[in-house]
């Protein structure tokens, strides 16, 4: 019995071998492996779907972070507000602008929990990071009025939520820059590393551009830059792989509904919400039986991952950095009960029986025990 893969990238590349191919020959045999016209196409299709008027293709979200907080002009001496439960680097971006992040616990949709954040604002405080995890696109009308309220720039992480749609409004739409990630891990996902920044604003727009590829504005070098461009390679299979989005969200939203049918009572489930609101990066339930659930699967080679052992504040490069918590304790449940199912589209149907007979087995377990 094969082991059942938490990711399928390797199934996703024999599925549309013959147009990636063609792709990655095209643009070896241009010659044009950096800024070729693929990068320029791309930029223009994220930024339409986002409904931006700029998007800056570079070589990671984090980056993509990174500059626009500088863009915004966050620097030492700033306060920003962040989530304290999410991937690494959106708590580094900011750390590397000399900013002092300010984490805050999340709330039950594992959104940063904007009510907490009311009584963390300061006047040092210049900027909110807001993060859409594990594919659930926020509310972003509330988001909106909070930074209004406090007078607040935005960043968006939708990192983990490209194609998110909530009440007509698009994740990557947010606030004034947004950032993408096309990490292989993600719904589309690049050959390696590759994001998008995006904005409304011309002159920040600009402003990105020029420190994502050394300083330059020209033929000049204006400041001090970074080499973070994303490869022509890099952007014509994504080109390629957006052409697919439609039925890959469609097969990991059946998926999930599959898994919550399973495990209706069991846990905390993810909220689907409308056709987009999640287009389901991760599967992620909540359970203080983590490892009885995580067991009953692996018994049947059915690989799970935890998102995230850890909160922000606590990893060891946050430590000795000026930095601030706001702590309303459902980080630490999340970080015990936190388990992560198989999520993508091409999980096999013999795999996802497999998966629910470990979910059955698991109740069993737990009716078990209650008697």
């Amino acid at each position: 019995m094969n082991p059942v893969p938490f990711f399928g990238l390797h199934r996703e590349f024999e599925d549309i071998r013959e147009p990636l191919m063609a792709a990655v020959e095209d643009v070896l045999a241009s010659g044009k492996l950096l800024q070729g016209p693929a990068v320029a196409a791309f930029e223009r299709d994220v930024a339409e779907r986002a409904g931006r008027a700029h998007a800056v293709a570079v070589n990671s979200c984090t980056d993509a972070l990174y500059f626009g907080l500088r863009a915004l002009g966050v620097g030492s001496g700033d306060e920003v507000l962040v989530t304290d439960f999410s991937f690494v680097a959106s708590g580094t971006a900011i750390l590397r602008t000399g900013a002092t992040p300010v984490f805050v616990d999340i709330d039950e949709t594992y959104s940063l929990d904007l009510d907490l954040a009311d009584s963390a604002v300061t006047d040092r405080t210049k900027a909110l990071l807001w993060v859409h995890l594990f594919g659930r696109m926020s509310d972003a009308a509330r988001v909106e009025a909070f930074a209004a309220r406090h007078g607040l720039a935005v960043l968006e992480d939708a990192a983990q939520t490209f194609g998110g749609v909530r009440d007509g409004r698009a994740a990557g739409s947010i606030g004034q820059v947004s950032a993408y990630s096309f990490d292989p891990t993600k719904v589309i996902g690049a050959p390696g590393s590759g994001a998008v920044a995006l904005t409304d604003d011309e002159e920040l727009a600009a402003k990105i551009r020029r420190l994502h590829i050394h300083g330059k504005q020209g033929p000049s070098f204006e400041e001090l830059g970074y080499n973070a461009q994303m490869s022509t390679l890099v952007a014509a299979t994504l080109l390629v792989k957006l052409e697919h989005e439609e039925r890959w969200l469609r097969r990991r939203r059946e998926i999930a509904q599959l898994y919550s049918e399973a495990l209706d009572g069991l846990a905390v489930l993810p909220e689907l919400g409308s056709e987009r609101e999640h287009i389901v990066h991760k599967y992620v339930v909540r359970t203080p039986k983590r490892e009885a659930l995580q067991a009953a699967l692996t018994e049947r080679d059915v690989s799970t991952m935890v998102h995230y052992s850890y909160r922000l504040h606590e990893l060891p490069l946050v430590q000795g950095r000026p930095h601030r918590v706001v702590d309303g304790g459902l980080g630490d449940r999340a970080k015990r009960e936190a388990l992560s199912l198989p999520i993508h589209p091409y999980l096999l149907d013999e795999e996802l029986e497999r998966i629910t007979d470990g979910i059955a087995a698991f109740r069993a377990r737990a009716d078990l025990v209650a008697s």
